[in-house]
């Protein structure tokens, strides 16, 4: 049988056509499936062998370096090997490839494999490298880590965070301090506190803080708490001092009085004095 052409085997819309050794021709459709063969090409069996490995072609399935094909389209070649998409006409592009069981993502420009992403194909966390140095990592909790590879929180920020606003939502505040149940500690009991425990009542110690850190939330209604309590104090000794000096105007009346009655009281004796003299 002699070779046919690719145009004579090809004439069909929305087919791709693929040359193969030994007058080989491979037809895919994409509204349905089919395939010409000539002599001696067989389902699964090796499409081509070139210096990159072989091609099978199964059942709409292809590999590249494997006849073992889960997926449509199935690559498997050594630790360095990978496919890589560049531009037309330019050096920048992707590699996709995978290296010691981690699946690996590269961005390729006209300096080489400028940022170099991981993934770890066993599930086990998402990591982002650049310049071959971790920077951000996904566990399996959804913990997301910036400059930490153990992230304990939904975000963890190995550094200094910067931010034009930051909203914390909270289930509790502290207006419960301006409720009329609510005891309000002396003075002299929270220097009493102070004095034994080196730290302000219901806030935490330098240890806990240096051991656990603070929750941001919960420590703005601590230190807001704290303010207005403060006020309720002013408040206290405002009225306080409001009638320390009701009582010292009246004490200063009644002294003012004492000193007219005497100042009275004195000009009459004298004047008695002096008529006494005079008889």
């Amino acid at each position: 049988m002699k070779h046919q052409t690719i145009s004579t085997l090809c004439t069909t819309a929305y087919a791709v056509c693929f040359p193969g050794g030994r007058g080989r021709i491979l037809r895919v459709g994409f509204a349905a499936i089919g395939v010409a063969l000539l002599p001696g090409l067989l389902l699964g069996q090796t499409w081509s062998n070139g210096s990159g490995g072989a091609i099978y072609y199964n059942g709409g399935y292809v590999g590249i370096g494997t006849s073992t094909i889960p997926s449509i389209l199935t690559v498997v070649g050594a630790d360095s090997d990978g496919i890589a998409l560049i531009s037309n006409g330019t050096t920048n592009g992707v590699r996709i490839g995978s290296a010691f069981g981690i699946g690996w993502v590269q961005g390729v420009d006209s300096t080489g494999f400028t940022s170099f992403q991981p993934l770890d194909v066993g599930g086990s966390y998402v990591r982002f490298d650049i310049s071959n140095s971790e920077k951000v990592r996904i566990d399996t909790t959804g913990n997301v880590g910036i400059g930490t590879t153990a992230p304990q929180y939904k975000l963890s920020v190995n550094g200094t965070i910067g931010a034009q606003e930051v909203i914390v939502t909270n289930t509790g505040w502290s207006d419960y301090v301006f409720k009329p149940d609510y005891r309000l500690r002396p003075l002299s009991e929270v220097a009493g506190f102070i004095r034994e425990n080196h730290h302000l009542p219901d806030t935490p110690t330098e240890a806990e803080v240096q051991e656990k850190g603070i929750g941001l939330g919960e420590m703005q209604t601590k230190l807001l708490a704290k303010v207005e309590e403060l006020t309720l104090h002013m408040i206290q000794a405002d009225a306080r001092n409001n009638r320390l000096e009701q009582q010292n105007q009246e004490l200063q009346q009644r002294i003012a009085k004492l000193e007219a009655t005497v100042a009275t009281r004195g000009t009459r004796a004298s004047v008695s004095g002096a008529g006494k003299l005079s008889r």
